[in-house]
């Protein structure tokens, strides 16, 4: 009976022990400086993030839309590989099913561009959901590179860039991860 009782406390104090051992081993990680490697996210991140806001885009308002935002900036004549980019970010939007309410998605069209009457018409027929901005007396951000395109937060934070290479599949689990995890947008 004896034994059994100090089998109990030795499991009692083993079971204490745990939490107070895991906190001391990675307190001593962390001040060793151990880091893991990798990342989760496949878009680029941007450092700092790019403000929708003072970029003096035509018709956003300085609250932005609260919800989180596919961008792509367009400021010369949208090629195979823009209109491939806009396709393919479409597709994500679809795919999210239910939250795809909490997607936008716009093109930024810079001041010393004008759009076609063949490319307004074919976003018209084939994006109606994609919303048309201008930025005002300025070029596009000079961190975005052609074609790409760029995921905003509902703060209106440029966090994460696409390239046109990439598929859109690595958008699609970006997106889905930060709706999962986001109390806002």
């Amino acid at each position: 009976m004896k034994t059994k009782e100090k089998n109990q406390k030795y499991k009692a104090v083993i079971i204490f022990l745990i939490p107070i051992l895991v906190i001391a081993a990675s307190t001593l990680l962390y001040y060793s400086g151990f880091s893991p490697e990798g990342k989760t996210n496949n878009g680029q991140l941007i450092e700092p993030p790019i403000d929708l806001v003072a970029l003096n885009v035509e018709g956003i308002k300085n609250d932005f839309p609260g919800k989180w935002t596919i961008v792509h900036f367009l400021d010369d004549p949208c090629k195979e590989t823009c209109w491939n980019s806009l396709y393919k970010t479409r597709q994500v939007n679809i795919r999210l099913g239910r939250d795809s309410q909490r997607v936008n998605r716009y093109l930024i069209i810079s001041d010393s561009y004008n759009l076609s009457t063949e490319e307004s018409s074919k976003l018209s027929n084939e994006y109606p959901r994609l919303e048309l901005f201008k930025i005002k007396g300025q070029s596009i951000p000079h961190k975005v590179s052609k074609d790409s395109y760029i995921l905003f937060d509902p703060l209106g934070n440029g966090i994460l860039l696409y390239s046109s290479e990439l598929p859109g599949g690595e958008l699609l689990e970006d997106l889905k991860k930060v709706l999962q995890n986001s109390k806002i947008g």
